[in-house]
């Protein structure tokens, strides 16, 4: 038994929860994962894995073998790549999974830069704005943006990001400008329909929230500020997507006086202890790129 290549299918088996599933993603068939997660049982003598019609699940052994197969793994990786960082471009296959406007906007501009930086590497990405199963899906990192909730995956803020209150002058010719947020309520609102339904603001100690209603809602962020800049209403996006069009004079800024909140940018990834080179060229190159704040900062 390759010792080394069952702790590697086991981990698989267990974060997949699925004998196919892991096998698809370690490239062997499901017999060869079969025979490797019986060999390893047989020669721990103890069961490791729970089998049932509908998923596979780790017994207590199996998951104390889980996690110390886990941490040796990633040291031998991280020991590996140490000994190479030198005289060794990172190599393979970087899977992503980047949000789609902030994907669009702004790494796909970066993308021949980073190619040439690191002509080994191969990039597989996933634009899109859902919220994809990191590891039972195989990727290596995402990008997300908004505030996460608690989880047991790495979340490494890269860079902070305003958000924008704004529309049209047309539109405000049209319809008034609003002085304070619970004017809002009377406006055409354009809602992003992936965030909290509310939005929020705050001045000195005073907060407020309203809930915006209007005429389109939609989940894309992009396709929001075309409806505004095309006069349809008031948009409360990120500056990176409106950015351009405040300063091209499309939309303008509203409330400036008041704090419209802000999110974040986030890798996210598996493991906390060590990082893989190819996850740390590209976190390190994203980080060079958008950390500093003139990146974001748009008149809001």
């Amino acid at each position: 038994m390759d010792q080394i290549a069952a702790m590697r299918t086991f981990i698989k088996v267990v974060e997949c929860q699925s004998f196919t599933k892991a096998a698809n993603q370690l490239g062997i068939s499901v017999a060869m994962a079969s025979k490797l997660m019986q060999q390893l049982e047989e020669s721990l003598a103890t069961r490791l894995l729970s089998r049932t019609t509908r998923q596979v699940n780790p017994t207590e052994a199996g998951q104390f073998y889980y996690q110390r197969s886990l941490a040796l793994l990633a040291e031998l990786e991280e020991t590996h790549s140490q000994l190479t960082h030198h005289n060794q471009q990172p190599h393979g296959t970087l899977k992503l999974s980047v949000p789609m406007d902030f994907g669009y906007l702004h790494l796909s501009p970066a993308l021949p830069l980073f190619r040439q930086r690191f002509p080994d590497l191969k990039l597989d990405i996933e634009y899109s704005d859902r919220r994809v199963a990191l590891v039972e899906e195989g990727f290596d990192l995402a990008l997300r943006i908004g505030h996460l909730s608690d989880s047991s995956l790495v979340a490494r803020q890269l860079a902070t990001i305003k958000l924008a209150l704004c529309a049209s002058t047309a539109y405000l010719a049209r319809k008034g400008r609003p002085e304070k947020p619970e004017d809002l309520k009377q406006h055409d609102c354009l809602v992003y329909t992936l965030t909290q339904p509310e939005w929020h603001f705050k001045q000195g100690g005073e907060a407020q929230s309203i809930r915006p209603q209007g005429p389109l809602r939609a989940n894309n962020g992009v396709a929001l500020t075309r409806a505004a800049c095309d006069d349809q209403g008031i948009i409360l996006q990120p500056t990176f997507i409106v950015g351009e069009a405040l300063r091209a004079g499309q939309l303008v800024s509203l409330l400036p006086e008041w704090e419209k909140g802000e999110v974040g940018l986030y890798a996210i990834y598996p493991h906390r202890r060590f990082v893989s080179a190819k996850v740390r060229c590209f976190i390190e190159f994203v980080q060079e790129r958008y950390l500093a704040p003139q990146k974001w900062d748009a008149p809001a």
